[in-house]
């Protein structure tokens, strides 16, 4: 199941001093802006699916902040290191560091940051197989005042609830939760809106409705390409192949495997560069589809002859 889609739903905190007419200007000390500028690149990493880059400086930010004994800046900073670690598969630091800030947000009467930290727990534990857990916080954070008054919130505690219902192959109610989101989703970031259309095509694979799980990864697709989000384009691709090739049309599935292959090796990912080789010279095989083009393209990644690193400087 496809599982780095969380997007960070943040309030970046900029200061900015009124004058009075005749002074000079003051500018914000150094220390109170220079976090929320790590933060800002960080997530223009995360962004693009570049989340080992994105963690270089979320850590600064952390630092930074805990200096300045920024207490807000330090729980937005952990909740940020603790997502881009949910997306690399480390889910135990990524508890640790949700725990961090769910602790700071709690104690500092911050309602939206307990809500948004319990979430992405939430989603931690329904990918480590948890669901008992998982579905305790959800219930438990969509009874607190923060996730009803916040759209982007709600959505993504229901989104994590329609993931649950998947995996516990409950599919009907997965697909109730997951319409609700997409029915609703006018007001969201298009990133969101992506996310929601890739959990809605992934429930429709493991319910057995192909032709469905194109149609919401193609919307998916449509959105990251937008977006350049590098890590939801292959992911779309990758899962897109799955679906045409239970509807039997293995070369649609082998072009999109072509394609999502690179992406993966641009980012470098070795493990899905190699997840996705399998399927594909597999299909093209029994197509009889020459790959060969694919096959350099990847000969040259392992030899780092590739001129564009993606989640280079």
């Amino acid at each position: 199941m496809k599982t780095p889609r969380l997007i960070l739903a943040l309030s970046l905190c900029f200061f900015v001093l009124s004058c009075a007419g005749g002074k000079p200007v003051r500018r914000p000390h150094r220390h109170l802006t220079e976090g929320s500028r790590k933060i800002e690149k960080g997530l223009q990493w995360y962004q693009k699916g570049c989340y080992r880059k994105s963690l270089n400086y979320f850590f600064r930010a952390y630092e930074l902040y805990s200096a300045s004994d920024l207490e807000y800046g330090v729980a937005m900073s952990l909740n940020n290191i603790g997502t881009a670690y949910r997306a690399l598969g480390n889910y135990d630091r990524a508890l640790a560091f949700f725990e961090e800030a769910q602790a700071i947000y709690s104690d500092s009467g911050n309602r939206e940051g307990t809500v948004r930290a319990l979430s992405n727990k939430a989603a931690t534990l329904i990918e480590m197989g948890n669901l008992d857990a998982a579905e305790e916080i959800i219930e438990q954070a969509l009874t607190l005042p923060s996730a009803g008054k916040n759209a982007a919130l709600f959505t993504a505690l229901l989104q994590n609830k329609g993931v649950l219902l998947t995996k516990r192959g409950r599919y009907r109610e997965a697909e109730k939760a997951l319409k609700s989101c997409l029915s609703n989703a006018s007001g969201l970031e298009p990133a969101d809106i992506a996310s929601l259309n890739s959990a809605f095509g992934n429930l429709m694979l493991q319910a057995g409705r192909p032709t469905d799980a194109v149609s919401a990864f193609k919307k998916a697709l449509v959105l990251d390409r937008k977006l350049g989000f590098y890590r939801g384009i292959a992911d779309d691709l990758f899962y897109m192949g799955i679906a045409f090739l239970r509807l039997g049309q293995k070369e649609k599935a082998v072009n999109c495997w072509k394609r999502c292959v690179k992406v993966f090796a641009l980012i470098d990912l070795p493990e899905k560069v190699q997840q996705t080789m399998k399927y594909l010279r597999e299909t093209a095989g029994k197509a009889g589809i020459d790959i060969k083009a694919t096959e350099d393209f990847l000969e040259r990644w392992r030899q780092g002859m590739l001129y564009e690193s993606l989640c280079g400087d």
